[in-house]
């Protein structure tokens, strides 16, 4: 059974009216997004830990052994990578990966980042001790810069899962923002990293998982 042709004729306008960009379109602007991003981040590093009365940039971690300092950054660069390329959707795609991968994503970066984390705690001694409340604070700081770009990056509309994917994106965002609070916080013990670095994760994947929904969800015409 064909289905009329008034139907047909008022999808096609529905579609004109409501064109797909072309993520080659999306590039260019895509870059400078993340380049401001980066300046965007170590701007809060450099400006807000003064306002809770701690030294600013890479001199607060002053205290950590460089070699471990190093093997921190590397480790949270490569899940911030990893879980940036799972994440996006694919150009052949129109659609963003399955949602076992997005809630692996969303649950396993904090995790993964943390458990990286409170690993080199064996290797040093940390510098002095801290709650976690500055961490956490420099996190929600920070992570919304990479949100932004990451949701530009891969902005389409999502039926499926909105929100599944909004929550992969934000804690993606989130480690992102752990590189940049690593560079400046010294410290790994377990207490400290669970509030400090893991929570404000879980809350960002939350966070992101309502915005996707507003964000990627199919718009009622």
């Amino acid at each position: 059974m064909m289905p009329p042709e008034s139907l047909k004729m008022r999808v096609l306008e529905a579609v004109r009216q409501r064109p797909v960009p072309r993520r080659t379109d999306t590039l260019p602007f895509t870059i400078g997004l993340a380049a401001f991003a980066a300046v965007a981040m170590s701007g809060v590093l450099l400006w807000v830990p003064p306002l809770f009365g701690e030294v600013a940039g890479l001199a607060h971690a002053a205290g950590r052994p460089a070699s471990s300092g190093a093997w921190i950054l590397a480790g949270t660069v490569a899940v911030a990578l990893a879980s940036t390329w799972l994440v996006l959707p694919s150009r052949r795609s129109m659609l963003s990966p399955p949602r076992g991968l997005l809630l692996a994503v969303a649950i396993g970066v904090p995790l993964l980042v943390g458990a990286w984390l409170v690993l080199w705690h064996g290797t040093y001694a940390d510098p002095f001790t801290r709650i976690g409340w500055r961490c956490f604070a420099l996190t929600a700081l920070t992570a919304p810069w990479p949100f932004a770009t990451l949701a530009y990056a891969s902005r389409r509309v999502e039926p499926r899962h909105p929100g599944t994917a909004g929550a992969a994106l934000g804690s993606v965002a989130g480690a992102w923002a752990a590189v940049m609070v690593e560079l400046w916080c010294p410290l790994a013990t377990g207490s400290h990293v669970l509030l400090g670095h893991v929570l404000p994760l879980l809350v960002l994947a939350l966070t992101g998982s309502a915005f996707g929904v507003r964000l990627f969800r199919l718009p009622r015409v």
